[in-house]
């Protein structure tokens, strides 16, 4: 077991590592929507349950799975994720198979769990993979490539399951949810023998298992808070999921609003208007994509931080101009495609920043804090969202808010992380 990579050419590793968590994660969105998908299918609203079976674990365990990633080898680790994953997958096709929505939700819980474990452990480890001098760019690289698996598992999914059920017919929405769940199942295998090639490094975490990890988040988080640039950088990032969150939802209600659903027991118009929203999303990740790219290339060789407090800006730009363009125009969503382009520039250097300065030895614990944060002001978009709604603010003035709190968040970012650039 190393401390440092020892192959000749190390960028091999952390392209491995960037093709696997693209990987799981395209596979828990794809199944996550596959689900939502048979959902509407069946009648039954599964998007809000399974939205919460996924942050739920990172609420419970943030503080037990970043004690793993410091305490053993974060490979090792990753590798049992994968692993897990390749039995959740086969557990899911099962239960499809068989008719079973508490087989199938019941290993989609499992796979929740697998997620929260493998985050810590796959972020951990660009460090010791590339080290501090090629962080920025890694760490920038492992996000867009996230994003573009998350993007390709949630269309995916619905467009997969749509063109199944047109083709064999609105009975068949079992079938058409089992098989796409048998392909990321054999996906998944080959992502593990992947796996089994990224090199390991020793662990620096000392600290034996004691029961109080199951409810330690308090101090994970005040490790985190303590030190003003893990701080400041979390608060960032935070945001981030935060205004992501609530734009994915605002779009949705868009979505809704421009093609209202005429009869609710019509499957295949309902899909229909899952398919819109999911193309409305795609605008807005695309952007990021592309923003997030740039970013990596500008934060190549040392983490630039100013690009951050531009991306800022341009995010406060943005929502600005998406409350005030009418919706579905060529030019609202060039607009949706530019703020998430800012967006992601604003995300990069913050996410490096984090990983680059948590000491060696509690690097899981700071991004299990970190995660913890996140999923909080995840829930959080979902209840200020629907509060906006509630209160009778249209989409665009919804926008409106969210430019007022970003054109803050920019201005905290600059006092806050200028002397760092």
């Amino acid at each position: 077991m190393s401390t440092s990579p020892q192959n000749k050419t190390p960028w091999r590793a952390f392209w491995s590592l960037s093709i696997i968590q693209s990987m799981n994660s395209l596979n828990e969105k794809g199944v996550q929507f596959m689900l939502i998908a048979l959902g509407i299918w069946m009648a039954k609203e599964l998007q809000y349950p399974l939205s919460i079976l996924i942050v739920l674990p990172f609420v419970l365990f943030s503080p037990l799975a970043g004690w793993l990633a410091d305490r053993y080898c974060k490979t090792r680790l990753l590798q049992a994720m994968v692993l897990l994953q390749v039995v959740v997958l086969a557990g899911m096709t099962a239960g499809l198979f068989l008719h079973s929505l508490w087989i199938t939700v019941g290993f989609f819980t499992v796979f929740c769990v697998q997620a929260m474990f493998f985050s810590p452990a796959k972020k951990g480890l660009v460090k010791d993979i590339v080290g501090s001098e090629n962080i920025g760019f890694a760490s920038g690289i492992l996000e867009i490539t996230s994003m573009l698996a998350l993007l390709l598992g949630q269309i995916g999914a619905l467009f997969i399951v749509y063109s199944l059920l047109k083709r064999w017919g609105a009975a068949a929405g079992w079938e058409a949810a089992a098989w796409p769940c048998a392909v990321c199942m054999c996906g998944a295998v080959l992502v593990f023998v992947l796996s089994l090639f990224i090199p390991r490094f020793r662990p620096e975490g000392t600290r034996p298992f004691t029961w109080s990890l199951l409810w330690e988040h308090f101090v994970q988080l005040r490790m985190l808070w303590r030190v003003p640039v893990l701080r400041n950088s979390e608060i960032g990032i935070g945001y981030f999921w935060f205004i992501a969150g609530t734009m994915m939802l605002i779009a949705l209600q868009m979505a809704a609003e421009a093609h209202p659903v005429v009869s609710s027991a019509d499957f295949m118009q309902v899909l229909g208007q899952q398919k819109d929203s999911a193309l409305l999303i795609a605008w807005i990740s695309g952007g990021s994509i592309l923003g997030g790219v740039l970013a990596s290339v500008i934060c190549a060789g040392r983490i630039r931080t100013w690009v951050a407090t531009v991306g800022g800006v341009g995010m406060t730009v943005g929502c600005l101009l998406l409350a005030l363009i009418p919706y579905g125009t060529p030019y609202f969503l060039a607009t949706l495609s530019l703020t998430g382009f800012m967006a992601a520039g604003y995300l990069v250097p913050l996410n490096a920043l984090l990983q680059d300065r948590a000491d060696n030895d509690k690097r899981g614990d700071v991004i299990a804090a970190g995660n913890l944060v996140d999923c909080f002001l995840g829930i959080m978009s979902v209840v200020v969202q629907a509060g906006m709604k509630a209160v009778g603010l249209s989409p665009q003035m919804q926008c409106g808010v969210l430019a007022l709190t970003s054109a803050a968040m920019a201005v905290f970012i600059f006092r806050n992380t200028r002397s760092l650039s």
